[in-house]
């Protein structure tokens, strides 16, 4: 049945793609940055819409929807920030991610267990609390000394990349997407530790929220190393 559904509302969505009435404009949470411009292709390439991407901290996104930005779609992984921003319909999980201790390629400070998240001769950068990824981090069971918190996991991650510090905690994906950051070491899978949920702000925007629990898009989401699975 949800296949049928998904099947009809990418029907009416191709029905009006003689004019940009179901082009949208999606707002996304930074560590999204990698897979939606694929989604994105993907959905133009079945409905003939245009996609338009703004990525940032979930918080900061969500403060710009308040302040009014036009956006047809948020994508957090902070579900709470849509009740803020006004959605239509019922929100959509489409995805989930976990966290990872991560170090620049070659780990050079020889970071290996928790324990070193509270070494005062490392440069530990972590999300502030503020945003998803902090928030999953203040309830890991670690004493962590941060010399950084920063509003985006791809701050993080760049800071890593670039050498800027020692060690972080970013998200599975992230280590996957960037060659010059690794897992500080070899780190079980464990339940996914934050859960991405997509809202749409306006009418046109529900068929890619349906769009985003189809087959071809979870195939990209798991290409990727996401986690999915049938929404809650």
């Amino acid at each position: 049945m949800r296949g049928l559904l998904v099947a009809v509302l990418l029907a009416t969505a191709v029905a009006c793609s003689g004019s940009d009435t179901n082009d949208l404009t999606v707002f996304a949470a930074s560590s999204l940055t990698d897979v939606l411009p694929d989604l994105a292709t993907e959905y133009e390439n079945e409905t003939g819409a245009t996609i338009t991407t703004v990525f940032g901290g979930s918080n900061h996104l969500a403060a710009q929807l308040r302040d009014g930005a036009p956006a047809d779609a948020f994508l957090t992984a902070d579900a709470r920030l849509l009740e803020q921003v006004g959605t239509r319909d019922r929100p959509v999980n489409f995805a989930s991610n976990r966290l990872v201790v991560a170090v620049p390629a070659g780990n050079p400070a020889g970071v290996s267990s928790l324990a070193d998240l509270a070494r005062d001769d490392l440069r530990v950068v972590i999300c502030a609390e503020t945003v998803p990824c902090g928030a999953a981090t203040s309830g890991m069971n670690s004493t962590i000394n941060a010399d950084s918190q920063e509003i985006s996991v791809r701050a993080v991650l760049s800071r890593l990349s670039l050498g800027e510090a020692d060690v972080g905690i970013v998200y599975a994906t992230d280590v996957a997407s960037e060659p010059e950051v690794q897992p500080a070491w070899q780190q079980p899978e464990a339940c996914p530790c934050v859960t991405y949920t997509a809202g749409a702000r306006t009418y046109r925007a529900l068929p890619f929220l349906a769009f985003l629990t189809s087959p071809v898009a979870q195939g990209i989401l798991t290409r990727h190393g996401f986690a999915t699975g049938e929404p809650d």
